[in-house]
């Protein structure tokens, strides 16, 4: 390939090089708002040269390869990153939408209900035989359990929205681990046959991160380029080009809302739920079975005592038409859903103590009016509003540490996507240089055979 043959195959050879060189940038150019994409860098190299006189004679450059601009760390810090923003942010999410249902700052919560109704009591208290005081006392008892069956109705509400976003939650990842095993094949398919699936492997990366912000995930690359994926405690998500399923179950032990279940295809499901640690899964779980079942139970703490108090009191005194024994609220009405008040007639309202010379007096209602500041047993002695305040204050505190979680997480992921932009993003700047550089070698290319062109055609001429 010496003379003016192997200028010729130097030209063409530097042609191809350098128009896929220019491809290469072009590729980095158009994907430079691309989610996940890497920049990619064309290798160049000299061919083997040829033997000749007085030594060796170059015959020009080839592309060896077309590499991605990847930092594997990195890539492993951003997927753990995901992991923690995607829980961080859906646990920030629920809590604030549970957040109105105290909602005391504008005495419309369950507190201003309750110093109300006490309120009633020592107005009572003040004028028992007063019926228009006896009204409003009525009137202030259904205010408080109408809000406390409110909270409880919108809890559950809450807790069921949550209970459907991890049923969507499970669908998505589902779709992702099929979508992640399809990419496996694709890639094994090109890389065995010698090319580097450098897109089909952003392409993948992005899914991870995609998967990583649902669930918690493990994932192990072998050597024909596939990933396996492990969900749980070590169940298999993907495996080369299959993909698992994970599936919900209803459980009834838990007010038939769903469990994550894993389905290897063979044998009983292995329950999930307990041992998701991060993702997006993970803030909606802790969000419906700990926080919001935990506000439940509490309520219905509260309205069972408020119930069992009150009761216990109200039965011992005599109201106006000399009645006794009475529940003031519905003795089976114990919950926060089911409380409601018993008694219709505000002359059956025990104020006094004794029906002796009825109406009789106020210590019964002066009794009721006290439990107001009363620590019970059964609200680990705590009176009323400070049981309530207490739980008030606990979730506050919950909602804080997850927006606190949150801002620290994003400044972090923050800082990982850019360390990944410094080694993976694209920079125009560059690029533009690249082009310009591919161009010009690209000309130069094509005057070498040009010039070939007419040194050859000089000879020519000669010979005729």
């Amino acid at each position: 390939m010496s003379g003016l043959n192997g200028l010729f195959g130097i030209g063409s050879n530097a042609l191809a090089t350098f128009q896929r060189a220019l491809s290469v940038t072009g590729q980095n150019v158009a994907n430079v708002n691309t989610p996940g994409y890497s920049r990619q860098e064309i290798i160049l190299s000299e061919t083997l040269p040829e033997n000749g006189r007085p030594g060796q004679i170059g015959t020009g450059v080839e592309a060896t390869e077309i590499r991605r601009s990847v930092d594997t760390f990195v890539e492993q810090q951003l997927l753990n990153s995901n992991e923690r923003l995607g829980r961080f942010n859906a646990s920030q999410r629920a809590l604030s939408q549970i957040q109105p249902l105290f909602s005391d700052s504008n005495d419309q919560g369950v507190a201003a209900g309750l110093n109300e109704f006490f309120k009633a009591w020592q107005d009572v208290a003040t004028n028992p035989t007063d019926l228009t005081s006896r009204t409003v006392l009525l009137s202030k008892a259904d205010v408080v359990a109408k809000r406390l069956n409110q909270a409880s109705t919108q809890l559950s509400t809450q807790r069921n929205a949550l209970d459907g976003q991890i049923q969507q939650g499970i669908t998505d990842v589902n779709s992702l681990a099929a979508q992640i095993a399809g990419l496996n094949g694709q890639i094994k398919l090109a890389e065995v046959g010698g090319q580097n699936a450098n897109d089909l492997r952003d392409q993948r990366g992005q899914l991870l991160n995609n998967l990583a912000g649902l669930i918690d995930i493990t994932s192990l690359e072998d050597s024909t380029g596939q990933v396996t994926v492990s969900v749980g405690i070590g169940q298999v998500l993907v495996t080369q080009q299959t993909a698992f399923r994970l599936t919900v179950v209803s459980n009834s032990n838990n007010s038939g809302l769903t469990d994550v279940r894993y389905d290897s295809g063979s044998g009983p499901n292995t329950d999930l739920t307990s041992v998701i640690s991060s993702g997006r899964l993970k803030g909606l779980i802790d969000a419906r079975d700990n926080t919001a079942a935990g506000l439940q139970t509490s309520l219905n703490t509260l309205a069972s005592q408020i119930v069992t108090q009150v009761n216990q009191q109200h039965r011992v005194g005599y109201g106006l038409d000399g009645s006794t024994t009475q529940d003031f609220f519905t003795a089976g009405g114990t919950t926060a859903a089911t409380i409601t008040v018993a008694l219709t007639d505000r002359r059956q309202i025990a104020a006094s103590s004794t029906a002796a010379g009825v109406p009789g007096n106020n210590v019964n209602a002066l009794a009721v009016a006290t439990l107001q500041t009363t620590a019970l047993a059964g609200l680990g002695n705590a009176t009323f509003q400070d049981y309530y305040s207490a739980m008030a204050g606990s979730f506050g505190s919950t909602l804080k540490g997850a927006q606190d979680d949150l801002q620290g997480q994003e400044l972090l992921h923050g800082q990982l996507q850019a360390h990944r932009a410094e080694v993976s993003g694209v920079s125009m700047d560059e690029e533009l240089i690249n082009l310009l550089k591919y161009q010009r070698a690209f000309q130069a290319a094509s005057k070498l055979i040009t010039t070939s062109d007419e040194m050859l055609q000089t000879i020519l001429s000669l010979k005729r």
